[in-house]
């Protein structure tokens, strides 16, 4: 909730009268601690501030006149024989004298009614239905202050006045935050009598439930003179969650609410309620908007994303992505679509109808999409995507995972890994083994990359666990040995086991490098794949002749398994294509020429359709010019000399024009491995018009489903878990906005 300003203490005035005593006389203003006594005198003020309560007494109850709900009668806000309300922080009951804190709304008004008073409550609501306060109480306080300006009365007249004595205490728990233009340890010596000190009480409820006030110390000019936009505190604090994916429960953090009033003070943080009910809202719904009016500009094929990943409240979820290309731009753009909850229990006519209705939402035609690249391994969503006619490419990344976690979940790799994560928690959790690890590491220059436990759904994790284990085999094994107080059979890796990780870290570093080059790419296309896929399994996953039979069964287990998520033909034929047009692989080594036969006809075949699309309505705006001109042009002499022997030859044909633009490209020279091929074609769209549109249908394609900046492990850690912890009801706002927040909305 937000955090009402309580009151400005004048802290001036107690200085002011300790230095009454010692006045100097400099003709200069006196600034406060001048003098040692003058620095303690004001010291004392703020640390008895901050020890002790403090104490308001109170001649009468008023309520103002736009707190309009019914429960208000019976409640007021201690004030002075005047009517000046001393604290807004708590409030009094009439009928018992009993104080509650203020929260700006009238939920614990009613309560404390209903326990307390409840003939009270009951007649009061019998008399004025509450069914008829439908509006928050923030907006009945707003609107009733501004029909008070307009009629030209003083908002300080009150609906209640009850006369009645007695003392409010607010518990001595200040936090004192200080402004940013002053230091609490030197604010006596930045602080002059003319320009006092201002403490600004707040008062809000912790994490726990409990409350808390937070005294900001500012100088009275910057209290007078920063304004500061409530709403543009909330939307930053909003962007805040959305870009880094907090909980909107961390308004409530006291360090959080310290942070923000010391950078911006004084402001309004607004509630966790506020945040997921009012603010997120309205900044998903303006930015579905945009996303919207983007993609309906889209004349290009587009790719679709499905990534499918698991809640920490064992949920399911699939979220869906779009890459496209806008007309005359050489990137690839990128928008986050949905999340969908995703049970177990869907079948496949439950998925294609949910399909159908994103498509339809999204207004996206199936028979522009090139092909969906999926994260999932569920049968009944790869059933309905397969009997839409859409061409599934697996995820390269989730390939990866799949293969790499195929090896550990070995029966002999799975007891290794359990033993390896026991040592490591044995080691780091013995002060003395720790400290001895951490000595070691930096006698032999290792610590740049600690021995960590793994996250095993991110398999690179564990594989840099087994590999940073066996570069520190001898480390262990000697603290292991020297360790008191444990069961060294519970511990012991036998020499068999460091092999059998030896030979897996071996067998999986291509694995690691082929995850290092996703990540360097700007942005890592299908294209990538055919050459990778090939590099795999035609080199680093051979078998040599001085394999172990582990490293050997590994290898030949992991090309199966990478050749077999790819096989499908239309899958093969659309990487083949894609790697074909991607001008840094078209001399395409690593093919036979039969395979580049098949390959070319298709290609050619399209071409050739495509040119005759773009001519045909040439044709036919020229049938249409020829038929307005009535009269016959007249013949010169050259013509009816020669005419029989220089023919003019017809338009030249859709093939021809095709194999013209495909030598075209043949001739070009090949992109370096670092140059994207978006660019590329884009600078070479002028020779090769209708290739260059070709091209552009297989290059929207991503490799994988998550984007470069999220394939390094720690990247990846740290989004998963961040992701897996929102609450549900916020999952699909919070990773659309997040996912498209670089968008101007």
């Amino acid at each position: 909730m937000p955090l009402p300003v309580d009151r400005a203490l004048i802290v001036q005035r107690n200085v002011m009268e300790s230095n009454k005593q010692q006045s100097t006389l400099s003709n200069g203003p006196t600034k406060v601690g001048q003098n040692d006594d003058g620095k303690n005198d004001l010291q004392m003020v703020l640390a008895k501030m901050m020890e002790e309560k403090h104490t308001y007494t109170y001649k009468k109850l008023v309520v103002p006149p736009s707190m309009r709900s019914i429960y208000w009668k019976f409640f007021g806000f201690p004030a002075t024989d005047d009517g000046d309300i001393l604290t807004k922080v708590k409030i009094v009951c009439i009928l018992c004298k009993t104080q509650i804190a203020y929260n700006r709304n009238t939920s614990n008004l009613r309560m404390h009614l209903q326990n307390k008073h409840a003939q009270e409550l009951l007649e009061l609501e019998s008399s004025n239905p509450p069914s008829r306060q439908i509006v928050s109480q923030e907006n009945k306080e707003r609107k009733a202050h501004k029909r008070l300006l307009k009629a030209g009365m003083s908002p300080t007249k009150y609906i209640y006045t009850t006369n009645a004595d007695g003392t409010v205490q607010i518990d001595g728990d200040i936090q004192f935050v200080t402004d940013p233009n002053i230091t609490l340890s030197n604010m006596e010596d930045d602080i002059t009598i003319g320009q006092p000190l201002r403490v600004m009480i707040k008062s809000g409820t912790g994490i726990n439930g409990g409350s808390q006030n937070v005294a900001f110390l500012m100088s009275e000019e910057n209290v007078t003179n920063q304004s500061v936009d409530v709403k543009t505190v909330s939307d930053a604090i909003a962007e805040f969650i959305v870009m880094d994916l907090q909980l909107p429960e961390i308004v409530e953090g006291r360090g959080f609410q310290r942070l923000v009033a010391t950078l911006r003070s004084p402001c309004e943080i607004p509630s966790k309620n506020k945040l997921e009910e009012e603010i997120i809202p309205r900044i998903y719904d303006t930015f579905r908007e945009s996303v919207a009016a983007s993609l309906s500009c889209i004349t290009s094929e587009l790719a679709l994303t499905i990534e499918e990943w698991k809640s920490n409240y064992e949920e399911n979820f699939v979220t869906v992505s779009i890459y496209y290309q806008n007309v005359g731009e050489a990137t690839l753009e990128c928008k986050v679509l949905s999340t969908l909850h995703a049970p177990l229990g869907w079948d496949e006519s439950h998925w294609g109808s949910t399909i159908d209705s994103l498509l339809l939402e999204w207004d996206l035609k199936v028979e522009k999409i090139t092909a969906v690249v999926i994260s999932t391994s569920r049968p009944e969503l790869i059933m309905a995507l397969n009997n839409r006619g859409l061409t599934l490419v697996p995820c390269l990344l989730h390939t990866l995972q799949v293969c790499a976690q195929a090896c550990f979940e070995n029966a002999d790799m799975a007891r290794i890994l359990s033993k390896c994560r026991s040592v490591i928690g044995a080691i780091i959790s013995h002060p003395a083994a720790s400290a001895t690890l951490i000595m070691q590491e930096q006698l032999l220059e290792l610590e740049e990359n600690a021995m960590l436990l793994d996250y095993p759904v991110v398999w690179i994790s564990t594989y840099n666990m087994l590999e940073q284990m066996v570069i520190r085999r001898n480390i262990v094994t000697s603290i292991l040995e020297n360790m008191e107080g444990i069961d060294q059979d519970m511990f012991e890796i036998t020499n068999e086991q460091w092999k059998v990780m030896e030979d897996l870290v071996g067998v999986l570093e291509p694995f690691k490098v082929t995850i290092m080059t996703l990540s360097e790419e700007k942005m890592p296309l299908i294209s990538l794949l055919k050459p990778l896929l090939w590099q795999l399994v035609s080199s680093h996953l051979k078998v040599k002749e001085s394999d172990s039979d582990t490293a050997k069964a590994l290898k030949e287990s992991l090309s199966d398994m990478l050749c077999e998520q790819y096989a499908e033909y239309n899958v093969t034929l659309l990487l083949q294509i894609a790697t074909t047009l991607d001008p840094r692989f078209k001399s395409l080594p690593y093919v036979t020429e039969e395979d580049k036969n098949v390959v070319s006809t298709p290609i050619k075949e399209m071409l050739t359709k495509l040119i005759q699309e773009e001519s045909g309505d040439n044709i036919s705006i020229k049938t249409e010019d020829e038929t307005v001109q009535s009269k016959k042009p007249r013949v010169s002499g050259m013509e009816l000399l020669l005419g029989g022997l220089c023919a003019t030859k017809a338009g030249m044909p859709a093939e021809e024009k095709a194999d013209l633009e495909v030598v075209q490209y043949q001739s070009e020279s090949t992109a370096p491995l670092d140059y994207c091929p978006l660019q590329w074609w884009s600078k070479v769209s002028a020779k090769c018009p209708n290739l260059a549109k070709l091209a552009s249908r297989y290059h929207c394609v991503p490799a994988c489903c998550a984007p470069p900046t999220r394939i390094p492990a720690d990247v990846q850690i740290q989004y998963d878990t961040k992701r897996a912890a929102l609450p549900p009801h916020l999952i699909d706002k919070l990773l659309f906005l997040h996912g498209n927040h670089t968008m101007q909305a």
